[in-house]
């Protein structure tokens, strides 16, 4: 080792004159931009906006449960590999603080949302009957599609098949839990509770240990670890329920928290290979993260790409044997119009089977210009995702945004989100020593080779 390891036991600041020391004023800039945006496309078309602004949501809250997850994991294991480059991940993860922030329009906006809203909040049967119609085309067409049509939706909201019955009794039964008052609110402030415990302790234990050297610490966090996985594996699965797969409130899939945690987890090793990386192109850290470091991050980003492939295909098959229609909506909905066949199509081409032949080899994990790209790769289609799951569900939404209100809301909620959050996030490194340097195991990292 060219440097000497004394040096890596002081704390690691990003200088004044890096330019990661002003990141965090383009991420502002870049929010400010957004947020004009998104003002236009509110004012213009509100029901547009609400769904663009979840969507937009659902990528940040990825962001930083994927990483809580990724510190969470390494905890657990006890790693000593992972100690320079899970300071990176720990930034992410305090970034859960601007998630709270931006959760609220979604509690402001969700009777605009969620069709089941009027029904739970005391509105009758008129509320199922808007719920019901909400999801009723798509289901009777899964209905045909299974040969169990009754016969075409008559195009009326006030008639309804035999199938429009059988869609609002399962509602109905749904309602208790689909609450649009004080439970859903509640859900919502545990699961940010559960959150932001997991975020302040993984950083605030972290950096503690940078002044003190307690070793104490170590066992302390692995102990909150294996508690706090549970919490979060919880928490994220029942908000998944609640604030994405209720959007279609006629379909339901055990799945799918899975799929949320999974498209979260690769996308917090693509964060860290992507930050990490530009820090040791500015100068920020040196051989404290070297090529073994990358080639694990690779493995592990490939091995959860691999994981995400297989829960989504599993989901998937299992819905299209079975072909019940109230299973078979979801993909309805998203495979009736040219353009939303293209984005499903596009999520199996380019977020599978492009990735997994771009960081397959050994070679692109230990390169940095492959690895590198894979992850920006993943990054930006981790964006794609999140659109397919929310904006099938924004009624003058048939594909590709029609009107500038639309593209600007769409546009403007990630910009202002993701901008937000980075902001928070960038701002916490240039306070804190971007390497873990007082982890008992940091020598272990620092020597670390790939067998």
């Amino acid at each position: 080792m060219s440097e000497g390891t004394s040096k890596f036991h002081k704390p690691v600041m990003i200088p004044a004159d890096n330019p990661w020391a002003h990141r965090w004023k383009i991420t502002a800039g870049m929010a400010a931009v957004g947020g004009a945006l998104a003002l236009f496309g509110a004012i213009n078309d509100a029901h547009r906006f609400a769904f663009s602004w979840l969507f937009a949501f659902c990528a940040v809250m990825t962001m930083a449960l994927g990483a809580i997850f990724f510190v969470l994991i390494q905890h657990l294991t006890g790693a000593g590999w992972s100690v320079t480059v899970r300071r990176t991940a720990e930034f992410y993860a305090r970034g859960i603080w601007m998630v709270v922030a931006l959760v609220v329009p979604i509690m402001v906006m969700a009777p605009t949302l969620y069709p089941w809203w009027d029904a739970s909040g005391g509105h009758g049967d008129h509320g199922v009957a808007h719920a019901q119609d909400h999801g009723g085309e798509h289901a009777e067409e899964a209905h045909g599609a299974a040969g169990h049509a009754a016969g075409a939706h008559a195009g009326s909201h006030g008639e309804h098949t035999p199938e429009h019955q059988f869609h609002a009794d399962i509602l109905q039964k749904k309602l208790g839990y689909l609450d649009g008052g004080a439970f859903f609110g509640i859900r919502a402030v545990i699961y940010m509770m559960v959150w932001v415990w997991l975020g302040a302790w993984i950083l605030g234990l972290s950096t503690k240990q940078d002044r003190t050297k307690d070793k104490q610490l170590t066992v302390e966090m692995a102990r909150r670890a294996t508690y706090g996985t549970f919490l979060y594996a919880l928490s994220l699965t029942f908000a998944g329920f609640d604030w994405v797969m209720s959007l279609e409130p006629n379909w339901y899939s055990t799945m799918f928290g899975v799929r949320i945690f999974a498209s979260g987890a690769v996308l917090s090793f693509a964060l860290v290979i992507l930050t990490t990386k530009s820090f040791k192109r500015h100068g920020v850290v040196g051989s404290q993260i070297n090529t073994e470091h990358y080639h694990d991050l690779g493995k592990l980003m490939f091995g959860f790409l691999v994981f995400w492939a297989y829960i989504s295909f599993s989901e998937f098959f299992l819905i299209w044997y079975a072909a019940i229609p109230e299973e078979t909506i979801y993909y309805h909905r998203r495979w009736d119009t040219d353009s939303w066949r293209l984005v499903s199509s596009s999520l199996v081409l380019f977020k599978f089977i492009v990735p997994f032949y771009l960081v397959m080899s050994r070679n692109v994990k230990r390169h940095t210009g492959g690895l590198w790209l894979g992850a920006a790769w993943l990054v930006t289609m981790h964006f794609v995702e999140m659109y397919y799951w929310v904006m099938p569900y924004a009624a003058d939404l048939q594909g590709v945004p029609a009107t500038p209100a639309g593209l600007a809301s769409d546009v403007g909620c990630l910009m202002t989100t993701v901008g937000l959050y980075l902001t928070y996030v960038f701002r916490e490194m240039t306070r804190h020593s971007v390497i873990a340097v007082g982890d008992p195991r940091l020598e272990r990292s620092l020597q670390f080779v790939n067998a």
